[in-house]
């Protein structure tokens, strides 16, 4: 039997590495364990109808009913669930090639499963789900209200004090449907690029990408625009581009949304992965704020946005939870913030990213036999290095050597790979720390 689950989510090659009959399994042994009525969406890729059609046949077939929202971003489909009390299902590749596709499980509060997708796993594994007899099928229906309710609620709770030029990159995902109606709905004027749902995903890659931006950067700087804004192909993730034409990266976009909610909230809060760089950790600090490092990934930044009561988290990889809204990552919702900061404060985004602290930072991946081979080098840096450093292991283990400079080396959840980050203040002391770090690595390596 194929097994397409992985750490987070259902991913794979459509037709090779999973197919469409594996979906009605999936869809049955989720309905099992759930044993409750479920909303389901899908985005933009080729292969999403029919297997959005596969899942829900298995979920109806295991006597639970079902409704069908349609094509929406992944934090349309979190926000419906969150307001009707549903669990929900998208069917998505998110930022991976059009060849790929799968599935992101999400409780009444639009979280990622974290345990509960391991249940899936094993109940699809040995097939140990049940059939519903005849007389309690299940039912399929729809509701084409859920853009309708998720704009309501950010229009009512976001307001801006001046119109902004917006250039909006939709990379042919999901956000067309949703983002341009939005931000005109604000106020802003919405410029779009590559706006039509398209699975094949002919003017750039789902993976808003900084080498797959140039286009977005061009079109900032012919429109004057404020700033541009690219999404992955589920829309839960969104990359900015300032009124230069620059790409603004994870940790200072980070540091400008938390310097942002730590004005007005003292003492609140902030959580970052683990991998986010210092600037985030200064800005936190010097407005009062208290950090709360995660480990990488969605549902560990969740958990920690919860557990901290957090006013806001945010991830090198652009994934921005906004709490004072919800607990779920929101790329739409982090371009109408963004405006929002930009409209009812006096500097340009260029502005706000060039007063940020600047750092020099560093990452390499260094690849091992095997998963063992893998978590046998990294045992052995661990025990080595907590002699040295008091470091932190929630994620891999990191250091730091000053008050700004540290060290990350992390195993691959999902890779055969040990991954290395340094950043520093100087050049030269992260090219110092790195040689040093990456000689420790290399020499495990090969003993």
């Amino acid at each position: 039997m194929n097994n397409p689950f992985k750490a987070y989510d259902v991913r794979g090659i459509f037709n090779k590495e999973f197919f469409a009959e594996d979906f009605f399994k999936i869809g049955m042994a989720y309905s099992d364990l759930i044993k409750q009525k479920a909303c389901i969406a899908y985005d933009s890729r080729t292969s999403s109808p029919m297997l959005k059609e596969s899942f829900i046949n298995g979920f109806i077939s295991a006597g639970n009913d079902i409704t069908d929202l349609g094509m929406l971003p992944t934090p349309v489909l979190n926000y419906y669930g969150l307001k009707h009390k549903m669990e929900n299902v998208m069917i998505t590749g998110s930022h991976t090639p059009k060849e790929y596709n799968g599935i992101k499980f999400f409780d009444k509060r639009g979280v990622v499963y974290n345990d509960r997708l391991k249940l899936i796993e094993k109940k699809y594994l040995s097939s140990d789900y049940k059939r519903a007899n005849f007389e309690e099928l299940g039912k399929k229906s729809k509701d084409d209200c859920a853009i309708k309710e998720y704009v309501e609620n950010i229009v009512s709770r976001i307001s801006l004090k001046k119109s902004l030029k917006i250039v909006l990159d939709h990379g042919n995902g999901t956000s067309g449907v949703v983002a341009p109606q939005l931000m005109e709905m604000l106020g802003c004027k919405a410029v779009n690029i590559s706006l039509e749902p398209d699975g094949l995903f002919p003017n750039r890659e789902p993976e808003p990408a900084k080498n797959n931006l140039k286009f977005l950067q061009k079109r900032v700087i012919e429109e004057k625009a404020d700033f541009g804004c690219a999404f992955d192909g589920d829309s839960d993730r969104s990359v900015f581009v300032d009124n230069l034409g620059r790409v603004i990266d994870g940790s200072k976009l980070t540091a400008i949304f938390a310097k942002n909610y730590l004005e007005k909230n003292r003492n609140s809060y902030i959580v970052a992965s683990i991998d986010m760089s210092s600037a985030v950790k200064k800005v936190v600090k010097d407005n009062g704020g208290i950090i709360a490092w995660c480990p990488v990934g969605m549902k560990n930044i969740e958990k920690g946005l919860v557990d901290n009561k957090a006013m806001f988290a945010g991830e090198v990889s652009c994934h921005f939870y906004f709490n004072d809204f919800y607990s779920f990552s929101d790329g739409i919702l982090a371009c109408a913030k963004m405006a929002q900061i930009l409209s009812n404060g006096n500097k340009k985004l260029s502005e706000l990213s060039d007063e940020l602290p600047e750092y020099f930072i560093r990452h390499s991946k260094y690849s091992c036999n095997n998963h063992e081979k893998k978590l046998e080098i990294f045992e052995i840096l661990k025990k080595e290095l907590m002699k040295k450093f008091d470091a932190n292991d929630c994620d891999g283990l990191k250091f730091f050597l000053n008050e700004t400079d540290w060290v990350l080396i992390r195993p691959s959840n999902t890779e055969p790979l040990i991954r290395l980050t340094v950043e520093a203040s100087s050049k030269k002391s992260m090219d110092s720390m790195f040689l040093e770090f990456e000689g420790l690595i290399k020499r495990l390596m090969t003993n």
